[in-house]
């Protein structure tokens, strides 16, 4: 009943992908017009990206009392709510563990608030990126036997390391884990939640850490109700850490659909509230005066978070989401801010660095790079941005004397994790993994070459061809992208992972103005008209393809594809197209 158009463009465009779109039957239009009273343009939308009912109403119109799952349908989620009661009864001091990126960040965040409301002790560790490495250490082990912790609670961590929860045991602490991380080597914790786990049937594994963990936070809260806890006390309303759970969310890029949806969803209208003091400061010194959309944490705040994990003092991310002194919030959000500058700018002369050494393009089946100078907390932003660029998957790496730390990101349809599974198997990699998009990794530089050599001698298995492909939403004129189509499309929000902003097609362009704009000169913005003489500003972002550069910059006709929005400036809103690709007609 979907497809009763289909065209898929023979020829690349001059980004090199494949145009296609979908046209969805007037039937299912019209049904969805007639249930949601939404516009033609929405509904033509929906319709396009239509699965089911049940994916209709996470859209429109997801509730928490409704759309929330029961927490208890993931595995051992009971046992882990026992045995924390337990401890919280006998006023045991609980340590917590969370990696160092946002969705880490925000997780703890999440429980330690929720812990300290309800009046546990808890003692935190962020590990050091560089210091600590990824996960259960050593290092962080020895640090909570130091503060004489018993009883630890990882957070997006933990699933596979196997080896130090041993070294836990042997020092007398016990482990549970709270994790989203694909099983690969299994450790032996007292209890562990993560819904990849082979018997897990709650179909949950879609959630990161931070929505893990607001779920447990619900299943907690309830029992503990249960047995009178809050009797002479009150209860924490638990909606009010849907913020946290939202920036947590949209930052560690897990597909923005059903439950993910619903907890972005309304964690933004509770972030929208400014309850959080470290966030609402944040936002502040960014400049967000208005309503903060996905795209804002993604682009902005998340970053910030991100960047104390990457080159900078782990901690200070979860310090912002989680302290009230408003003196030492303008402190932390001024540092996270200045990291972020910081971050950027060794990012754009590592990216410069390594495009500059990726050769023989043509039949190329993935990249492969390493340096001695590359900051490893930046890795991962330079093979998603050559991934972007040359689109296969991008292995960068990193040695500090004879030890190597790399990062990998992906394409649709080749499951990275899976490869860096079987890295590890065969003994060319001594750790690795992450998800089918992501991943990281360590090995000894002895081993450099022969890694190289196994992946190059298996591309053709690893890295099957796949057609570079933009789904196309909707095709109209600049006349249809007035004001009142853009306020209509944020009845789909939020947009993120496996969720994009509409792509739009306008067919028949050309640019009568154009300039190059920004600190470096790598943004294009210009002017687009269409044949019927109507004119739309538009503009491009980091713009390194020559051939769109010249297409626009010389007057040609082309069709084109992007993304619209409304652009405030000097107290005038007008819209903006924002270029993605385009065809020379």
């Amino acid at each position: 009943m979907k497809n009763v158009k289909c065209f898929i463009e023979k020829n690349k465009s001059l980004n090199d992908n494949y145009w296609i779109y979908e046209k969805p039957s007037r039937e299912l239009v019209n049904k969805i017009i007639s249930a949601f009273d939404l516009s033609e343009t929405i509904a033509t939308i929906i319709a396009r990206r239509y699965i089911d009912d049940k994916d209709l109403e996470y859209i429109l119109n997801p509730t928490l009392k409704n759309n929330l799952p029961d927490p208890i349908l993931l595995k051992n989620m009971n046992k882990v709510i026992q045995i924390v009661i337990e401890k919280i009864s006998r006023n045991t001091r609980i340590g917590v563990l969370g990696d160092y990126d946002v969705d880490g960040a925000t997780s703890t965040a999440i429980l330690y608030k929720y812990f300290e409301y309800i009046g546990v002790n808890v003692e935190v560790f962020i590990p050091d990126r560089i210091k600590d490495g990824y996960g259960i250490s050593k290092n962080s082990i020895d640090y909570f036997f130091s503060k004489n912790i018993k009883f630890l609670i990882t957070l997006d961590c933990g699933t596979n390391d196997s080896e130090f929860i041993s070294y836990a045991k042997d020092k007398e602490i016990e482990i549970i884990v709270i994790d989203h991380h694909e099983v690969k080597k299994l450790g032996s914790p007292l209890s562990i939640i993560n819904p990849k786990l082979i018997d897990d049937e709650s179909n949950l594994d879609n959630l990161c850490t931070a929505g893990l963990v607001f779920l447990f936070v619900i299943a907690l809260n309830r029992q503990l109700r249960k047995e009178k806890y809050f009797k002479n006390k009150i209860e924490p309303d638990i909606k009010n850490l849907l913020d946290i759970v939202a920036v947590g969310t949209i930052c560690d890029l897990v597909p923005l659909k059903n439950e993910n949806r619903l907890l972005v969803k309304k964690g933004l209208e509770v972030l929208n509230l400014n309850t959080n003091q470290g966030l609402n400061i944040l936002r502040s010194k960014l400049d967000l005066v208005n309503n903060i959309k996905a795209s804002d944490i993604a682009y902005y705040i998340g970053p910030c978070i991100n960047a104390a994990g990457r080159i900078g003092d782990s901690s200070l991310g979860f310090n912002l989401l989680v302290r009230k002194e408003k003196k030492e919030l303008e402190k932390l959000a001024e540092k996270l801010i200045n990291s972020n500058n910081e971050r950027k700018t060794l990012e754009t002369l590592t990216y410069n660095q390594a495009k500059l050494l990726v050769k023989n393009t043509s039949d190329m089946k993935f990249i492969f790079l390493y340096n001695n100078i590359w900051h490893p907390g930046i890795l991962g932003i330079i093979a998603s941005r050559l991934v972007q660029e040359f689109k296969v998957p991008t292995f960068i790496m990193n040695i500090d004397h004879t030890k190597v730390t790399g990062s990998v990101r992906s394409i649709k349809n080749v499951d990275i994790s899976k490869i860096l599974a079987e890295l590890v198997n065969k003994g060319y990699l001594e750790s690795g993994g992450g998800h089918a998009m992501a991943g990281g990794f360590k090995l000894k530089e002895e081993k450099l070459m022969s890694f190289y050599d196994f992946l190059k001698k298996n591309k053709n298995v690893f890295f099957k061809g796949t057609k570079n492909a933009i789904n196309i939403d909707l095709e109209a004129t600049i006349y249809d992208l007035n004001e009142d189509m853009i306020v209509s499309l944020e009845k789909l929000e939020p947009f993120g992972m496996s969720y994009p902003e509409p792509k739009i097609l306008i067919k028949k362009v050309s640019s009568i103005y154009a300039k190059k704009i920004g600190k470096d000169k790598n943004h294009l913005s210009c002017i687009l008209e269409d044949i019927y003489g109507k004119k739309i500003n538009a503009i491009i972002f980091n713009l390194e393809n020559e051939n769109i550069r010249s297409a626009i910059e010389e007057k040609k006709q082309f069709d084109v594809i992007g993304k619209i929005s409304l652009n405030a400036w000097n107290n005038k809103k007008a819209p903006q197209f924002f270029i993605e690709d385009l065809k020379i007609i």
